[in-house]
């Protein structure tokens, strides 16, 4: 932002304001009224996906990379017409998800181990039902995304109230990231355990927080990180009940059930536990997932350097549109205006994530914050672009989501915060539908 920026930055980071009294709040939605909330902007922003990788094919085409990504054809064995209409769904890591829900793990190919087991598990089930995996996977992420909207919406509903959640909805589903939550990928199935995971908790529902919370850590490996928040939900609900209004109310230690609490931050790991456990049984190491983030071109540097390295880069890339570099070349096609990008979704997700440490309770920051760790202390340097997949690595930090739609949502430029973020991010959106459509690498 410049320095004639009309964002107020001091309002928007605000220390939180009281929460309004129960009586005051409105009644919670059903769930029939909760769907009916998100429908709107979620079959919104899926027809603005769908209808940008149209136009992108008939326009300019596919890029001739589809037969060395995807030699087995699992894209296209429904014919031209279908691979066109859900082009952006299914490309780049889909084909290893469909390929594993086809042969599973053997080990002959290691680099498979780095894609968690649950979303595969589930295409292959389902593609007993409907015939292909592929379709089955387009299903699920489709429905998964959908009561995973729904969830987000009645979590924002209960943390920040009614106006914020219908902002934030918007905000959760224009952002480019989101993208990914209907195609054949495990965003979606991620965004609906790790939002229900934390919404359960909110409720006092421990086992079902316990039981989506290893779900999410078989889902991917930033699932084990619902942990954090988990116990600090759970630590949180104590220091209430220890310093109650009513002080005839106070309670012990002893006298609090932390039990259930304990138990579902536990229970989190068991999912990435069995599944390295599994592997192991197959003749596979403990450690394999983990070590084919180098084959990845993955390299474990910490944060600090992770950072850096980004900055660098959108340096570089930067000099490189300029014309100043010493050589104009990118190390990928595409890393010259890639990587300040990048640099550019960190800076915003950064900002914001300090707007949910100063209006959400500390677990939903502590949680983003955990979870954003993990990709920038492995940053990606084998093709040039550090901060590769972070849209969609951000697109699933929902906290991200919920601080901005209160933001957007407050009086008295509510509406215009709206419309400009809005066309901002639908535009977003459409281009990463159009890029990932013709087989360009975006995330």
């Amino acid at each position: 932002m410049g320095r004639d920026s009309q964002v107020d930055w001091t309002a928007a980071l605000t220390v939180p304001t009281p929460a309004p009294a129960r009586g005051d709040a409105p009644e919670p939605l059903t769930w029939r009224q909760t769907a009916l909330a998100v429908l709107p902007a979620f079959v919104a922003t899926r027809l603005v996906v769908l209808i940008s990788g149209i136009v992108a094919i008939q326009i300019w085409g596919v890029k001739a990379v589809q037969d060395v990504y995807d030699p087995a054809g699992y894209t296209t064995a429904l014919g031209d017409l279908f691979n066109t209409v859900v082009g952006p769904l299914a490309r780049w890591d889909a084909v290893w998800y469909i390929d594993i829900a086809e042969v599973g793990y053997p080990t002959d190919y290691p680099p498979r181990t780095a894609f968690f087991p649950l979303y595969p598990v589930l295409l292959r089930l389902g593609g007993w039902f409907v015939g292909s995996p592929l379709v089955a996977g387009l299903l699920i992420s489709l429905a998964c995304a959908f009561v995973g909207t729904m969830l987000f919406h009645r979590l924002t509903d209960l943390e920040l109230g009614r106006p914020a959640a219908k902002a934030a909805t918007w905000a959760l589903l224009i952002f480019p990231g989101s993208m990914w939550f209907t195609a054949v990928y495990s965003e979606g199935l991620f965004l609906l355990l790790s939002v229900g995971c934390l919404l359960a908790a909110r409720q006092n529902a421990w086992a079902i927080a316990g039981t989506l919370g290893a779900l999410a850590s078989a889902t991917r490996s930033a699932g084990v990180v619902l942990m954090v928040p988990l116990a600090l939900i759970a630590w949180d609900q104590y220091r209430h009940r220890r310093r109650p209004v009513d002080p005839r109310a106070e309670i012990t230690w002893r006298q609090w059930p932390w039990r259930r609490p304990a138990i579902a931050v536990a229970t989190v790991p068991v999912g990435i536990l069995v599944y390295l456990a599994v592997l192991r049984v197959i003749g596979h190491s403990w450690t394999t997932s983990f070590d084919q983030q180098q084959e990845w071109g993955r390299e474990n540097v910490g944060p600090l350097s992770g950072v850096l390295r980004a900055i660098g880069a959108a340096g570089d890339g930067i000099a490189q549109l300029l014309g100043t570099a010493p050589e104009a070349s990118a190390a990928t096609p595409g890393a010259e205006w890639m990587n300040p990008l990048l640099l550019l979704f960190l800076v915003a997700g950064l900002v914001a994530l300090i707007g949910v440490a100063r209006r959400l309770p500390i677990a939903y920051a502590a949680y983003v914050g955990c979870a954003l760790l993990l990709p920038l202390s492995a940053p990606a340097v084998g093709g040039g672009e550090p901060l590769m997949s972070l849209p969609r690595f951000l697109g699933v930090l929902f906290p991200l989501a919920m601080w901005l739609g209160w933001w957007v949502s407050r009086p008295p430029h509510a509406r215009h915060r709206g419309v400009v973020l809005g066309a901002v991010g639908l535009a977003m959106l459409a281009g990463v539908s159009m890029l990932t459509a013709r087989w360009i690498f975006v995330a």
